[in-house]
């Protein structure tokens, strides 16, 4: 079956009026699942990426060292890994909606416990635990809810959603630092407290799965061993969860997804502490995360659209050598417009 058709067994293509009406009225659902996904993944990881314009104010009233307190992002990492799984699990087995509004619910709470640190094991509990919980939902079932209802656009809806990430990079930091400077830092972890809840559960609300998951066309969602035109016509096989454990790509995507993750979650920790360190200004020194995030999105979404063109290998060896020189690059930056273009370069290819 393609585009809403059937062969015969004389291999005659008719059509199909069951998938031809579910398509029609679908069509008019899939985009919004898309900008749904994209203002989840805007308001969890934008304020995700805050927590490096929290640092140094924190460290200034608290007292703890830089090593104890960016700590807390290992747990996190930790917490947020596993909990990806389960909500992985939880949102095909319930719904994405159900499982990404608790979730933004949780990572709400998170917020607003971390404007009552006052102990170290107060950050990891708040922070590393309960927000890392909550952002086991942040991505993959917003990434899965959207990839069930795309075949030939699929790169470009999921690159609109991932771009949300970078957007979020743009809006928050900047906006935290100046609420930091004028309310300090318990107002402002509270105040992202109150946006996450306000932006995030309204946007998880319009989350769905499609209601009848056939062989359908490119505004549809897809089934099983459907031609996929993306990057050469390679045909696109279900498999189990076992079954893809047992693949060596699986378990090279795994590899190469940590190692990312790992790398920009240590470059956005600490980057605008490193920058204000050499005697930028805290506001310019924020706008790194800023150019992170506005790379970010120039990135998926052009990435995106390339992916539904070319091979995914391609687009991926590219992005993995860019990066790579990237971070052998920032040993030797000390000017300000030079971190502002790695940053740049460094959304993009990240």
């Amino acid at each position: 079956m393609r585009n809403g058709h059937f062969c015969d067994n004389n291999g005659i293509s008719r059509s199909n009026p069951v998938c031809d009406a579910v398509i029609i009225s679908e069509q008019k659902v899939n985009w919004l699942v898309v900008f749904a996904g994209f203002f989840v993944v805007f308001t969890l990881y934008g304020a995700y990426y805050c927590f490096g314009v929290f640092l140094k104010p924190m460290l200034a009233e608290l007292g703890w060292t830089r090593a104890v307190t960016t700590g807390v992002i290992s747990v996190y990492m930790l917490v947020h890994g596993l909990f990806s799984i389960v909500m992985g699990f939880l949102s095909d087995r319930f719904g994405p909606k159900q499982v990404v509004g608790l979730s933004i619910f949780i990572v709400g709470i998170g917020y607003c416990l971390c404007s009552q640190i006052y102990e170290i094991w107060h950050l990891y509990i708040y922070f590393g635990l309960i927000v890392g919980i909550g952002m086991g939902a942040s991505y993959v079932p917003s990434i899965s809810a959207v990839t069930k209802w795309f075949i030939d656009k699929r790169g470009l809806a999921l690159g609109i959603v991932a771009a949300g990430v970078g957007v979020g990079q743009m809006v928050f930091p900047p906006l935290m630092k100046n609420m930091i400077t004028l309310y300090g830092w318990r107002m402002s972890f509270l105040f992202i407290g109150v946006i996450v809840f306000v932006i995030g559960i309204p946007a998880a609300l319009f989350l769905s799965h499609p209601r009848i998951e056939e062989d359908f066309s490119s505004s549809g969602a897809i089934g099983k061993g459907i031609p996929n035109s993306v990057g050469g016509a390679e045909t696109q096989v279900d498999r189990t969860v076992w079954e893809s454990l047992g693949t060596g790509l699986f378990w090279l995507l795994l590899s190469l997804f940590i190692a990312q993750v790992f790398v920009v979650s240590m470059v956005t920790t600490h980057l605008v502490a490193h920058i204000e360190d050499i005697g930028v200004e805290p506001i310019l020194a924020a706008g790194v995360l800023t150019l992170i995030g506005g790379g970010g999105i120039l990135g998926r979404v052009i990435m995106g659209g390339f992916a539904d063109k070319v091979t995914n290998k391609e687009l991926l060896f590219f992005c993995i050598i860019s990066l790579m020189f990237l971070l052998f690059g920032l040993n030797y930056v000390r000017s300000l417009w030079v971190f502002y273009l790695f940053s740049f370069c460094f959304g993009f290819s990240s």
